[in-house]
């Protein structure tokens, strides 16, 4: 009786270790880089500073789109969409600019002397015309910094908000970017049907109404925001920025391994900020 007496006691006493463990378990994290993929990625830095673009005229060139700012009805306008892109509302936009094209593989090199599919896919097809992918959303901001140092600009990720009004030819009521019928998703878009699991060309389809291509399929594109599943409930209306923390970042547009669906504009999806793949680059912003 006094052993069982003893057992139940330290049970009790342990108890609240094993639930907090148990709890501390199931909590989401982040990936962790192993060793080897962190040394081989900082070797990869250093090789890549020899080849770094030193001033702006190194530089291919980066057409950035003036986008007049407005205001347009976020979110799921036809009630078809998923619960995260609820309710629709009202929000209004500054003027900005973005990157006519996504980031390519010839723009990253230049800026970091590397691309990164040479680490993390190299029998990847390697095109300098083809956007960059393997770029995790911590990445994005670190060729976006140096890209700053060497043009004295002032790029930076697109927030969802202006994301999803420049994918709609400027807050138009379009499903897809620069168009309604889905149909026309092949003139538009490189996706499931059309893409053959592999990255094409950018400039390679038509362009929405504001001159953008590729904002649906090709390559998932990193936004700034924090990524909220109920912030449409509570974003305000004047150049939302996303939730305070989540961890998770917002990515936008769909890819070439993805069906129609997903490339809708106001489709929203969540990553791991050090999450890396090879159907997920960027766009800039300014």
């Amino acid at each position: 009786m006094r052993r069982l007496t003893t057992t139940i006691l330290f049970l009790m006493m342990i108890a609240p270790f094993l639930i907090a463990s148990s709890v501390f378990a199931q909590t989401p994290k982040f990936p962790i880089q192993d060793d080897d993929e962190l040394r081989i990625e900082e070797e990869m830095k250093k090789e890549g500073e020899k080849k770094q673009a030193k001033e702006k005229k190194d530089l291919p060139p980066i057409n950035m789109v003036f986008v007049k700012g407005g205001c347009y009805e976020m979110g799921d306008f036809t009630g078809t969409g998923d619960d995260d892109e609820r309710p629709s509302h009202e929000v209004c936009v500054s003027d900005f600019y973005m990157l006519e094209t996504e980031v390519t593989q010839e723009l990253f090199e230049a800026v970091m002397g590397f691309v990164p599919s040479m680490l993390y896919n190299p029998k990847m097809p390697r095109d300098p015309k083809d956007p960059v992918t393997y770029v995790n959303w911590f990445m994005a901001n670190e060729f976006i910094k140096k890209l700053n140092t060497i043009t004295k600009g002032y790029y930076r990720l697109p927030t969802e908000a202006e994301w999803e009004y420049a994918a709609r030819s400027g807050g138009k009521k379009e499903k897809w970017p620069g168009f309604n019928n889905e149909a026309e998703t092949g003139n538009y878009a490189w996706f499931t049907d059309n893409g053959d699991e592999k990255l094409h060309h950018v400039k390679s389809k038509k362009a929405n109404g504001f001159g953008l291509y590729d904002m649906g399929g090709s390559v998932w594109e990193w936004a700034e925001d924090n990524f909220d599943f109920d912030y449409y409930q509570v974003s305000p209306k004047k150049d939302p920025y996303g939730a305070d923390f989540s961890l998770y970042r917002a990515v936008r547009g769909g890819s070439f391994v993805d069906a129609p669906f997903k490339l809708r504009a106001s489709y929203r999806y969540a990553l791991e900020p050090s999450r890396r793949l090879m159907n997920v680059g960027l766009r800039l912003a300014e």
